[in-house]
């Protein structure tokens, strides 16, 4: 016997006792079928990337220290861990298998009628040709077993049915049957068995009964955060947060549901637990590769349409606030766990496929109207000295009527949509950014048309061939200057914000100056100026900086 024949007669020898020892536990299984743990989401905590942690508990009866769960949750690698709330019980073995299960499903074809009907009398109409006679047989179509073990080979249909006549046994192709008579009671149940996912445990205890918890990450559960802003008071605003849940995954009761706040990091969200019996090894092992190339991460809403209305309303009599009623909401509890945080509501009950939307908090908070001006970098100089491409256009430097918003509550407030409003009149729609409690953030309302502002840049002064690392430079000083018109019939407080590429020497208007960490490499510093600055109704303001600049030869 060659090597060759050796290994293939070893391999296949090994095939078949596999077989027969899978055949052997799966006939143990059905003599012997194990208690089921029936268990209930209790606790979810729910991430904006549509990944939700759930925690399920149940109770179950043992045998022989064995129980099985018949729900097997997609979830991610790793995530998936059985546990016992029973301090002198652990979990020994944890198996996850396919189990045949029988059904009697409706017939919805006459191949399937022929089969359901098997023994039955019968007459057949196939290729304009009448036969009369028995079902003897409907053969199944052949398919390769186990797949796991073998190549996914394609199962090879069965296109015959035999029925017994007279004349003897006829053999006719079930694809051409055109009309099927019973001249008797026929069923239109027809028997079929199909694999059920299944996950079987071995416990180490002396019990009989054991309390046990299924905890798992999975997706197909989302939330979204929008705000609601209301500043008909001129000195208090009143934001309004609620969480809108979304969830195709299946029914809840009676939840704890914690929605999530922050930038969580889950590796292998994309790719499924082996114990999810959803892959082959290949598949796995491909998922697994691709998993470990991405991270996710959270990103910033985008796309929101900007929307903004002007505030001239007539005035309608006992019109209500749209937040009538918002300042008897009481905030749900919250806690930080390390870098998130997790607004806790108790007691949601959602079925697969519905959307609601829970109220989160409602307080006031101090708030002022700014308006925003930010100034790009208008030499175009990168910090090794380099001329950049390309000019910064001025069409988009619009001034912004804005409200700074003061985060005072017991929150931080995500990233999320938010609608402005004054009472009941819209205003606008934009973005509030993640803001941490104790810090402020800006909302816009709308282009402010009625500021009007220019800028212009001079060199004053030039030294020529400054050497710096062996290179040679122009040092440029360069003078800006920024005009603030107020049209406006009232004060306005301007908040202007200018990056610079060079070192600043000096600003009007008390601005604040920032050396920020890019391009460290490079010979020019980078900086920002900020400036608070009021400006009276029909003023003109002319605001100045100074900042010399390495340019490379």
């Amino acid at each position: 016997m060659s090597k060759y024949q050796f290994i293939k007669t070893t391999l296949c020898t090994l095939l078949v006792m596999t077989l027969s020892t899978l055949s052997m536990f799966a006939s143990e299984d059905k003599k012997n079928p194990l208690p089921i743990l029936n268990t209930k989401p209790k606790t979810i905590a729910v991430f904006k990337n549509g990944l939700g942690f759930f925690i399920r508990e149940g109770q179950v009866e043992l045998q022989d220290k064995w129980a099985v769960t018949e729900y097997v949750p997609q979830a991610t690698l790793g995530s998936l861990w059985i546990g016992s709330l029973d301090e002198d019980t652990q979990i020994e073995e944890v198996i996850a298998f396919f189990e045949e299960v029988k059904s009697n499903t409706e017939a919805i074809t006459l191949q399937e009628l022929l089969k359901a009907n098997i023994g039955k009398r019968v007459t057949v109409t196939a290729n304009n040709q009448v036969i009369e006679g028995t079902i003897k047989s409907v053969p199944e179509d052949r398919v390769p077993y186990p797949e796991s073990i073998l190549q996914r080979i394609p199962p090879q249909p069965a296109v015959i049915a035999i029925i017994s006549t007279k004349e003897g046994e006829v053999v006719i192709n079930k694809n051409a049957v055109s009309k099927i008579e019973f001249p008797f009671d026929f069923s239109t149940k027809i028997p079929s068995e199909e694999k059920a996912k299944r996950i079987k445990f071995n416990l180490a205890t002396r019990k009989k009964k054991a309390t046990l918890s299924l905890s798992y990450l999975q997706k197909g559960i989302s939330w979204i955060p929008s705000y609601l802003v209301n500043i008909e008071n001129p000195k208090k605003a009143r934001i309004t947060m609620k969480a809108t849940l979304i969830n195709d995954i299946e029914d809840v009761e009676n939840v704890d549901t914690f929605f999530v706040v922050g930038y969580p990091n889950f590796m292998y969200a994309d790719v499924l637990s082996p114990m999810a019996l959803d892959q082959a090894l290949s598949q796995f092992i491909t998922g697994l590769e691709a998993g470990a190339r991405r991270r996710d991460e959270y990103s910033q809403l985008s796309n929101i349409m900007r929307q903004s209305m002007p505030a001239t309303f007539e005035e309608e009599a006992r019109v209500q606030p749209l937040d009538y009623g918002y300042a008897a909401i009481k905030g749900v509890p919250g806690a930080s766990e390390e870098d998130l945080f997790l607004y806790h509501k108790k007691g949601i009950s959602l079925r697969k496929g519905e959307r609601a939307y829970y109220h989160i908090f409602s307080q006031e908070v101090d708030y002022k109207h700014i308006y925003e001006w930010n100034v790009p970098d208008t030499l175009n100089v990168d910090p090794s000295g380099y001329q950049r491409s390309g000019q910064p256009q001025r069409d988009k430097e619009q001034v912004w009527h804005s409200i700074k918003l003061e985060n005072s509550t017991d929150y931080p407030w995500t990233t999320a949509p938010a609608l402005t409003v004054s009472g009941w009149k819209p205003l606008a729609q934009d973005v509030i950014n993640y803001t941490p409690k104790g810090t402020k953030t800006n909302l816009k309302l709308t282009v402010a048309t009625d500021i009007k502002t220019n800028r212009n840049e001079y060199e004053i002064e030039r030294q020529r061939d400054v050497k710096l690392y062996r290179s040679s430079y122009d040092l440029v000083t360069v003078k800006g200057e920024l005009y603030i018109n107020n049209a406006k019939s009232k004060d306005v407080t301007m908040e202007i914000k200018k990056k610079v590429t060079g070192e600043v020497l000096e600003v009007s208007h008390d601005g604040k100056i920032e050396k920020i960490a890019e391009g460290l490499r490079g010979v020019n510093f980078n900086s920002f100026i900020s400036w608070e600055i009021p400006v009276k109704a029909g003023e003109e303001v002319k605001v100045t900086y100074t900042y010399k600049v390495y340019i490379r030869h």
